[in-house]
């Protein structure tokens, strides 16, 4: 009975799995699909540029510029450093990197508002929090938003749930297992104790 129980619990638990994990690379999938990528960046005038995407061009002006991430990494191939750029702006955000060919205009457009080339700059009263509801890329289609939105919280949820789900089908046993190895140690009966105490009796008798 016990041993059916188990069975039912490892296989319910990996089916939740199995369906977490489907959901997960179909959000993935989802957000690919959603996904705008920046073709060039073209400075128009002075302070103003035009991000040109998949979808259409966006002019964007460093008032837009709310934070800025710089990373550095290595070329797979040459191992040349590689500057990674996240800006994030009123109309979504826009990654680039030292490779681009348009990373120029990128690069003015960070120095008109990050003077010292911070590895994070913030606008004053902005924080990490604020910047969320601009987490898309600059270019997505307005009516798209929310969609993107959806598939994001529903990849973060269902890997909450896998991990717990995972959590509750393996560490169990192990603590049944340990308690299994603590009980399965037999106490010392009584008549093993009266048959050592009269052994020593003999001895001292001897």
């Amino acid at each position: 009975m016990q041993q059916e129980k188990s069975f039912y619990r490892e296989h319910f638990a990996g089916l939740i799995i199995f369906c977490c994990l489907a959901l997960i690379i179909l959000s993935m999938i989802g957000i690919q699909v959603l996904d705008v990528k920046v073709i060039n960046v073209e400075g128009v005038d002075r302070g103003l540029y035009t991000v040109i995407t998949q979808k259409g061009p966006v002019n964007v002006e460093p008032n837009d510029v709310l934070r800025i991430e710089r990373t550095y990494t290595k070329a797979a191939i040459t191992g040349t450093s590689v500057e990674l750029d996240k800006i994030y702006t009123t109309k979504g955000f826009i990654y680039a990197s030292s490779i681009d060919s348009y990373h120029e205009n990128i690069s003015q457009l960070m120095n008109s508002v990050d003077f010292d080339g911070l590895p994070t700059w913030e606008r004053e009263n902005t924080t990490w929090q604020s910047v969320q509801p601009y987490a898309f890329a600059i270019g997505t289609p307005e009516q798209k938003i929310p969609w993107l939105f959806f598939l994001l919280s529903l990849q973060y949820f269902m890997l909450s749930i896998g991990g717990i789900t995972l959590a509750i089908l393996v560490f169990p046993f192990h603590w049944k297992e340990s308690k299994e190895e603590k009980t399965g140690k037999r106490p010392s009966q009584p008549h093993d104790q009266d048959y050592c105490a009269e052994e020593q009796l003999s001895a001292v008798a001897k």
